[in-house]
This record gives structure tokens, sequence and C-alpha cells, in this order.
């Protein structure tokens, strides 16, 4: 077992930060929008409310967002751990991949890495080191199939 622990940020991309300032922007405006056009304020505090968790959801996503190696398990963390998998279930890496839709989506760029293990719960996640980033899975799990595209 190793005991070994590495925690590596996640690269922010353009095209994913460009995305989230308009997903926050439409509903900020919506936000506006209801403030001066309806006249009950409760209407208008739950949509500054939504606002709110909106922003503090993108901050955290781009700026608290962990994917750790912690003894033979891939963690990926935000305030808590919200994917883990053991490395030697790992069986594909898909390099330079966009996952556009999933469950397990948590990188913040274009062209990251997909990845599959035997219980079909792909991860689709955007280390700034790749390259050592999979180096260290290669270390506990030699038999990962790397797909570059």
């Amino acid at each position: 077992m190793n005991t070994e622990k590495l925690v590596f940020k996640t690269r922010i991309g353009k095209s994913f930060l460009g995305l989230y300032l308009l997903m926050f922007l439409i509903i900020l405006s919506m936000s506006i929008v209801t403030y001066f056009s309806v006249n009950d304020s409760s209407i208008f505090s739950f949509m500054a409310g939504i606002s709110m968790v909106a922003l503090i959801f993108m901050v955290s996503t781009f700026f608290l967002l962990k994917i750790k190696i912690e003894d033979d398990f891939l963690c990926v963390d935000l305030f808590y751990p919200i994917y883990k998998v053991d490395i030697r279930a790992i069986t594909i890496i898909q390099m330079g991949k966009t996952m556009w839709f999933g469950f397990h989506k948590h990188g913040t760029a274009t062209k990251g890495l997909i990845i599959s293990s035997q219980f079909k719960n792909n991860v689709y996640i955007t280390p700034e080191n790749e390259e050592e980033f999979l180096q260290k899975l290669m270390e506990i799990n030699p038999n990962i199939n790397i797909k570059k595209d």
C-alpha cells in the first residue's frame, strides 16, 4: 500500500471560465429584472440567493477543486470528497478529450483526461501537470491503457 499523498490543482480553461461567467451573468440579470419588475421583494431575495449560490459554486469549482492521489485511490475533493476510485481498477485514460456531459465531470478546461475504471464510472479531470499525474498513476497501476488523441 502506498502511503504517499499527492495533491494536484485543476487547470483553468478560458472556455469553461467563459461558460461559467455567462451562466452567472444570466442568473444575475434575472435577479436584476425581478428587482425592477416585481413588487414583491421576496422573489428578488430568492433570485439574489440563487445568484450568490451560483457565484460560490463557480469560485469554489475553479479555485478549491483538488485532485488527490491518496494511498492507492484517486480522489476529487471540493470541501469534501466528491469522487473516489481505486487506481488499480482504472483501465483506460483518454488524453486530449473533453467530456461536456456526465455526472463526474470535474474538469475546468478542455482537452483533459477521461478516466475509465472497471466499474464503468468515468471521470473527467484536468490536472495542471498531466505528465506527472499520469506518471504517478502508472507507478501504482502499470496496466493502465493510455490513449492519446
